[in-house]
């Protein structure tokens, strides 16, 4: 996608800014961040005429005594949309979970 059709001023400076849309233009994938035992997912908060807010979600495991890596991933996550893209901006935003 062009630079100028994402809106990544709300995520973290260090986060990665790539999105790809699918040829039908109708899916997001995105480039979100996710370490040790966390999971990465992308979820669409608003689709509106002029935009498309996606929320990158870092989720925490719950599970008891587990031992995790300290390692950083960058997985591609995707998304449905309800219409497609056309020159809608894409506004990204994220947001830890469990923690």
């Amino acid at each position: 996608m062009p630079p100028a059709q994402i809106d990544a001023t709300r995520l973290p400076q260090d986060f990665p800014r790539e999105v790809f849309v699918t040829a039908d233009d109708r899916s997001l994938y995105l480039r979100a961040e996710e370490g040790g035992c966390n999971q990465a997912s992308a979820e669409v908060k608003e689709q509106t005429l002029a935009q498309v807010v996606v929320n990158l979600v870092e989720t925490r495991s719950n599970k008891q005594g587990q031992m995790c890596t300290m390692d950083i991933r960058y997985p591609l996550v995707s998304v449905a949309l309800a219409a497609p893209l056309g020159q809608r901006k894409v506004v990204l935003t994220s947001e830890k979970r469990g923690y």
